[in-house]
């Protein structure tokens, strides 16, 4: 911020964006926003990024990716941050490693609950966030987890947004007793990866009815194959839970490394519960979205990890402008996908994430924004249509 942003240029165009006049002639340095978000109430950047929520789905640009045209598919996954063996705020979270041995250490670190909007094949965006934390300080004898942090974060999005039409999807922790009353009371859909001891009552009523309901079918591929199957109706406590399985066969050539030519067949099977209504014709759809939950892990977490957003870096040692700072990184990534999806914008330029990013950043120093508005008369309107 201190050395590429405090320009004339940029500081015009800051206060463009904001809306107002100049009243300063330099940025804050980085030492001046952290004292800031160290005093900022969290709550405002998570209502900031409800705001941009909102105004995306009214935009109607992405009606196509409802499910079964009415539903939002909503993702939701945790993912460790910051982690040491030193000590850290009374909030964090910690696990110890080789217990009971010589090299036995403590691994203190900090854990989010995120749900992830899906808008698009190449559009997932923050919609909600809920911290793990040690209420109790750092000796809890029973610590906070991702489940009781689900039921909160639920409970958060329903009152950021009652009348939303909601599909959640997780993985198979979430497949519980819990979890199907509070979708039912709030009138939303789910679709769980689901494995058998989550709920092996499940599992076990689904192989005994599986040959008898008849629901297999199989399609042959270029190079294998793949197969669904489903039971509707099994009764669990009184939610009736539809469960699918998907399997494929498929062989696999290596195009690198020492085995770089050679083939060999690859397998893969998942099963999934939701309370959708399944049939032959709609079966394969139905897998295909509840697969589409490893991308808050693909084209989420890991690309805030690994493709210049630093996730997993200790921006702040102060607890509150830590996660401050984890919402601008949810907020910046909401915008650079949204730009990254716009393909006509990169047609024709073959260059990486990061030198796209750079030539942004560089025209964003050089453009002048209000003066370029002035000569067009007019914002830039996106409109992206779901491959």
């Amino acid at each position: 911020t201190s050395e590429e942003f405090n320009s004339d240029t940029v500081i015009e165009n800051v206060w463009s964006l904001c809306g107002e006049e100049p009243a300063v002639d330099e940025l804050p340095y980085w030492e001046t926003i952290n004292r800031y978000l160290k005093r900022m109430d969290p709550c405002g950047l998570q209502e900031a990024i409800n705001s941009l929520c909102r105004r995306l789905l009214r935009s109607r640009a992405f009606e196509g990716m409802r499910i079964r045209g009415k539903y939002w598919q909503v993702i939701i996954d945790g993912t460790q941050l910051y982690s040491t063996r030193g000590e850290l705020d009374e909030k964090s979270l910690y696990r110890i490693h080789q217990k009971g041995t010589e090299g036995e250490y403590r691994e203190n670190y900090y854990y989010v609950l995120e749900a992830k909007l899906v808008l698009h094949p190449k559009i997932i965006v923050s919609f909600q966030t809920e911290f793990v934390e040690n209420e109790d300080g750092k000796e809890a004898e029973k610590q906070d987890c991702e489940r009781k942090a689900c039921w909160r974060l639920m409970e958060k999005i329903a009152g950021a947004f009652p009348r939303l039409p909601i599909c959640l999807c997780g993985d198979s922790l979430y497949a519980c007793e819990g979890f199907f009353g509070r979708c039912r009371e709030m009138g939303w859909r789910y679709i769980l990866r689901y494995k058998e001891g989550s709920i092996p009552y499940i599992a076990g009523e689904y192989r005994a009815l599986k040959e008898r309901e008849g629901n297999y079918q199989e399609r042959v591929l270029e190079d294998g194959k793949e197969w669904y199957d489903y039971v509707e109706d099994i009764d669990y406590n009184g939610y009736h839970v539809n469960l699918v399985e998907y399997g494929s066969c498929r062989k696999r050539v290596y195009k690198k490394g020492k085995r770089k030519g050679e083939a060999e067949e690859e397998q893969k099977g998942f099963w999934f519960a939701t309370d959708f209504p399944v049939s032959r014709k709609n079966v394969a759809n139905l897998v295909q979205r509840g697969r589409m939950r490893w991308k808050i892990e693909n084209e989420g977490f890991n690309t805030q990890k690994k493709q210049g957003y630093y996730l997993e870096h200790q921006y702040s040692k102060d607890y509150q402008a830590m996660k401050n700072h984890y919402y601008l990184t949810q907020i910046g990534h909401m915008v650079a996908q949204v730009m990254e999806a716009w393909e006509k914008l990169w047609s024709q330029n073959r260059q990486s994430r990061e030198q796209r990013h750079r030539r942004v950043l560089e025209s964003f120093k050089k453009v002048r924004l209000k003066e370029n508005r002035e000569e067009t008369g007019r914002r830039i309107q996106i409109r992206l249509e779901p491959e």
